[in-house]
This record gives structure tokens, C-alpha cells and sequence, in this order.
């Protein structure tokens, strides 16, 4: 497996994450303690090194695992953990703030066993801590030693963008990545969040990357039980792969990989991954096709401000001048 810097950091990450949500019993749909360990180990051999959990998989369970698997070869991994959400409904537990968050962290390095999460992500934004409390928090614990680096699930653009100009105006330390839901089906996130990462120089590890499963192919009998956007979706996916002799689980994480993102993928079963784990190169025919299946509606003010109606207002004759060497906001 390849690895990538994350954003604009030094931090070295396997193109794929391992998630997982999926490890431990205390759910019912959670794989036991020896097929997650399974799962590790498949993913490891395969040259992953990246593996993204959180206080509150499995009532804590996941970490817990994690933790034994690395124990006694901590440095060969990238561990990300999070912090927001609790395990009980006390209302000191949850949450974005300092408190919270250290709280969260310190019970994190115990379950893990170690003395560093390498990238702590803020879970998802809780609508009241405010944001300057969470740019000083995370770099109080950066420099403290027991986080290297940070970053944000679930948030706006706008506010991941604010505390990111925050850190730098103020030299605390700048967060190194974004986490959301992306994928072939859900695209939404090109609207703000994906042009934010790229102006800011943000790494991006993208969830859902296969929409729980839609896009891994499968019975076509499944496809009258999802939602007709999705349906339409995967029935174009699988009928590319069917012409390209590529699995729609290689073409639908090949896409998001070409476009600079880091899939977070799961497995309940070791066997699971193998589809994932071999991945293939994707040439650009394949993925100019992929890219029109569902093409986002940019929406307002995009679609207005790029019509070709402003640019001309803009730009005078738009042929006439060369784009800009990155993307911009």
C-alpha cells in the first residue's frame, strides 16, 4: 500500500484508514475482540498503517483493541482518536470543550496504551463551544506531548477555515486535516468543504467512501431497496466495472484517492477487506466517466458566480486567461 503525506504536514499516513466502528461486542453488530484483531492484522500486512477509532465505538471497546494490537510496535502506526461524544449521559462528559477535551484525551491514552495520540480529531462540532476554545485547546495539548497532531470531523467549512487561520495568526499549532462523508452518491461536500481543505492545504479522510455498502456492488436485487439517486449510482458504478473488469469497490475508492482524499473503510470480517486492499490504477478515461455519474448541483452562489454570464463581467473574455495554478475559494 502507498502512503501520502496528511495536508500540508509531514505526518506519513497509508492511503487507506481503517476504521473502526465496527470493533467490539458491546453491539450487536460489533466483530468480537479475535476477528477485529483479524481484521488489524490484514490490514497491516497489507502495509496500513493508519487506523482512526474513538472513545465511544463499542462503549470504548474499540480503543481498547486498538490498543492491545499495537502494544509492542506502537511506532510502526498511525493511531487518530477522537474526542466530543460520551458514553453516558452526564452533561460534563460530552462535548468541545477544554474540559471535555482533555478529559476525553486522557482517558483515550489509557485505553490505548500509550503515551501520544499521533491526530485527534474534534468528532463533530457541538454548536456551543466557542471556536477559539478549541484552536487553544488543541495546541495546548500538541505541545504538551500528548497529541501530534489534530484536526476536524463533521464541522463547517467555514469554522474548520476560521480555526485554522486563528492557529496561524496566532502561532498555535494548525490543524492538519478534515474528516466528512464523501463518496460517488454524496458529493455535497465539493460545495465548501473540499475547496477549504485545498485552499488551506488540509489532508482529507473521507467516510462512507462505499455509502454503508451501496457502492461495493453486490445482488442488483439490493438496488429497489435504496433511494433512486443512489440506486442510479451504484447500478452506473457497476456497469463501469463491468466494461473495465475493475470491482466497483477498487473504482469507487480509486475515485476518491485520485482526488487527493484518504477512504476510511470497515470490515465486521477479515475477508471483508480484500476487495479494498486491492486496489488497482484507475487511468483517466475511467475516471472522467466516473466523475459524471452524479455530478453535484454547486448551488447558490456557485452556480451564479462561475455562470458564464458573471465571468465575462469578471474576467473580460475568461479564453484569454490562463486558470490559477491551485484552486481557490
Amino acid at each position: 500500500m502507498r502512503h501520502r503525506l496528511l495536508g500540508g504536514s509531514g505526518l506519513r499516513v497509508s492511503e487507506l484508514c481503517l476504521g473502526t466502528l465496527t470493533f467490539g461486542e458491546r453491539k450487536d453488530w460489533g466483530a468480537d475482540a479475535e476477528a477485529s484483531r483479524a481484521i488489524l492484522t490484514r490490514f497491516a500486512d497489507a502495509g496500513g498503517t493508519f487506523i482512526d477509532t474513538a472513545p465511544n465505538y463499542a462503549d470504548s471497546a474499540a480503543e481498547e483493541i486498538v490498543g492491545a494490537f499495537v502494544a509492542g510496535r506502537r511506532d510502526d502506526f498511525v493511531l487518530a482518536t477522537k474526542f466530543t461524544a460520551s458514553v453516558n449521559r452526564h452533561p460534563l462528559a460530552g462535548g468541545n470543550s477544554r474540559k471535555a477535551m482533555l478529559r476525553s484525551v486522557e482517558a483515550s491514552l489509557k485505553r490505548l496504551g500509550t503515551d501520544h495520540i499521533d491526530l485527534l480529531w474534534l468528532h463533530f462540532w457541538d454548536g456551543t463551544t466557542p471556536i477559539e476554545e478549541i484552536a487553544r485547546g488543541f495546541d495546548d495539548l500538541v505541545r504538551s506531548g500528548k497529541v501530534l497532531y489534530t484536526g476536524f470531523s463533521d464541522t463547517p467549512a467555514w469554522l474548520a477555515s476560521r480555526a485554522a487561520t486563528m492557529a496561524e495568526l496566532r502561532g498555535w499549532v494548525k490543524p492538519a486535516a478534515i474528516q466528512f462523508e464523501y463518496n460517488l452518491a454524496a458529493r455535497t461536500p465539493e460545495r465548501e468543504l473540499v475547496p477549504m481543505a485545498e485552499a488551506m492545504d488540509l489532508g482529507r479522510v473521507c467516510w462512507g467512501p462505499l455509502a454503508a455498502g451501496a457502492l461495493a456492488g453486490g445482488e442488483r436485487t439490493r438496488l429497489a431497496k435504496m433511494p433512486p439517486k443512489l440506486a442510479e449510482t451504484s447500478a452506473a458504478l457497476s456497469a463501469i466495472a463491468a466494461e473495465t473488469g475493475l470491482t466497483p469497490i477498487v473504482l469507487a475508492l480509486g475515485w476518491l484517492i485520485a482526488r487527493g482524499c484518504i477512504p476510511l473503510i470497515g470490515a465486521r470480517q477479515p475477508e471483508q477487506l480484500d476487495a479494498a486492499l486491492s486496489l488497482a490504477p484507475i487511468d483517466a478515461a475511467i475516471l472522467a466517466r466516473l466523475d459524471a455519474i452524479a455530478p453535484m448541483d454547486p448551488g447558490f452562489p456557485h452556480a451564479l458566480i462561475n455562470s458564464s454570464y458573471l465571468r465575462r463581467f469578471a474576467l473580460g473574455d475568461p479564453e484569454r486567461l490562463l486558470p490559477p495554478a491551485r484552486a481557490r475559494c
